[in-house]
């Protein structure tokens, strides 16, 4: 791995994961797919910069420079920012303008770019803001309870929110849950009947389809997914 990895978990409930990265060289990191939000901020000795991702549907190249210090946040499934249609952002990332080197803009608001002990403060920020919001329903299918609106809406929901369907949504969480089993040394077959594909060949493609890697290739590499 040519960058060092650390993450945390977050107080907040919009909140999956807290990572920071410094670049120890020039490289590039293909991204799996994770149908959910990201917000990356960079620093380096000459700028600063603010990236806002959406739901990714495929594996995305994301190139780094040695010396580049990286803070990052990935929402939970179903947490979106509202001051945009949320499916227009699907495959898409935008950089958010710098008012100076230290300050971004967001929804009409200037924010403080955050060390990577001050995040869980941004984001109750934005909470208190309402730029950040929760639809529960997205929540609740893909955690497999009952929800109070018919499958047609919760396919609304899905498109709105995340501008892909539910079943694509449930096989990017599969293939990352299978990479996570794969990488503490399950067999490949294992994985295949715990996580429900139909067979070795099925997790193979999908693994492939939605990380950038195959199976064997997920199990060696020293990279987060």
């Amino acid at each position: 791995m040519s960058f060092l990895y650390e993450e945390k978990a977050s107080a907040s409930p919009y909140v999956d994961v807290i990572w920071q990265t410094i670049d120890q060289t020039d490289g590039t990191y293909l991204a799996a797919a994770d149908a959910c939000w990201d917000l990356v901020f960079t620093t380096t000795s000459t700028w600063n910069r603010v990236l806002l991702s959406g739901p990714s549907s495929r594996p995305t190249p994301v190139p780094y420079q040695a010396g580049n210090r990286n803070i990052g946040v990935r929402f939970t499934h179903g947490t979106y920012f509202t001051h945009v249609e949320p499916h227009s952002m699907c495959d898409r990332t935008i950089a958010l303008p710098m008012r100076d080197r230290q300050t971004f803009e967001l929804a009409d608001r200037s924010w403080p770019m955050p060390a990577y002990t001050e995040v869980d403060q941004l984001i109750d920020a934005f909470d208190t803001a309402g730029v950040l919001a929760h639809d529960a329903v997205i929540d609740a299918a893909l955690r497999g309870l009952e929800t109070a609106v018919s499958p047609r809406s919760v396919q609304r929901h899905f498109t709105r929110i995340t501008g892909l369907s539910p079943q694509h949504v449930r096989q990017i969480s599969r293939a990352r849950e299978a990479v996570a089993h794969l990488r503490a040394g399950e067999a490949i077959a294992e994985v295949a009947y715990e996580l429900g594909y139909a067979d070795q060949s099925h997790l193979t493609r999908d693994v492939k389809r939605l990380t950038g890697y195959t199976p064997g290739e997920s199990r060696r590499r020293d990279e987060p997914v």
